[in-house]
């Protein structure tokens, strides 16, 4: 019981993490201005940890898709500011070893408000000095579709937890 709830601990803080590193290129439609106010209309999650300890491996996989999403983000041009406001809640379906639970988690925020640079389909948001990229999967006048993974490692009393999660993150302009 004690594995089951570091995954769903683990699983819960990756739904906080905001938008790091992501090294595909993928093709996108990227003729749109991002400076504006998008406001969030999605949020998808997938991602699996493995958890190692005293010669076992365990394996979750999760999925995560957001309701009462009310956030918006604010990209400003001179000087270039991203500004976060509001939350959004995710339902959160873990599988480990064939069983599958699900639960809410609520009142989740996207990201701090920052600095923001974009080259090519990356975004970039810098805050306190920690820059987090995410792929710029579509952006139209009117449609913004953001892609982040997070990968993480931590060790504690014995075990080693590996958890990867691929957030899909949708907006539209205001």
């Amino acid at each position: 019981m004690k594995i089951f709830k570091l995954f769903l601990f683990t699983a819960f803080i990756s739904l906080t993490i905001s938008c790091s590193k992501d090294d595909d290129n993928p093709t996108i439609n990227n003729n749109g201005n991002i400076v504006g106010v998008w406001k969030g209309t999605a949020v998808d999650y997938t991602g699996n940890t493995t958890t190692s300890g005293q010669g076992q491996n365990i394996t979750a996989t999760y999925v995560g898709e957001a309701y009462d999403i009310d956030y918006t983000l604010t990209f400003t041009e001179n000087p270039q500011k991203v500004i976060s406001d509001g939350s959004y809640s995710i339902e959160l379906t873990t599988t480990v070893n064939g069983q599958t639970t699900t639960q809410n988690v609520e009142g989740l925020t996207f990201l701090e408000s920052g600095d923001w640079t974009m080259n090519a389909n990356t975004l970039s948001i810098t805050v306190d000095n920690e820059t987090n990229d995410a792929s710029i999967m579509e952006l139209t006048d009117n449609t913004l579709v953001l892609k982040a993974v997070e990968s993480q490692t931590m060790s504690q009393g014995g075990f080693t937890v590996t958890s990867t999660t691929e957030v899909i993150l949708s907006f539209t302009k205001q």
